[in-house]
């Protein structure tokens, strides 16, 4: 029973923070276009494509998590 809550909840942080940076994602294009220079710009891009990496590996730990509470 402690291991399914722990793992629920573990679920819900994960999620959480994958909503958190999913958020970051799509609202800041418009904040480097903005305040940025073209340098910035260019980092922004590419720290941009990093975490949207890191969005992949949380939804991917998400859906083995939400799969292993399926099955057991």
């Amino acid at each position: 029973m402690t291991a399914s809550l722990a793992n629920i909840v573990g679920m819900f942080f994960t999620t959480a923070g994958a909503l958190l940076i999913l958020l970051y994602l799509v609202e800041t294009p418009k904040f480097a276009k903005e305040f940025l220079s073209a340098e910035g710009q260019q980092a922004f891009t590419r720290h941009r494509r990093l975490l949207i990496v890191g969005v992949g590996l949380l939804v991917t730990w998400i859906v083995m998590q939400y799969v292993a509470v399926i099955l057991s």
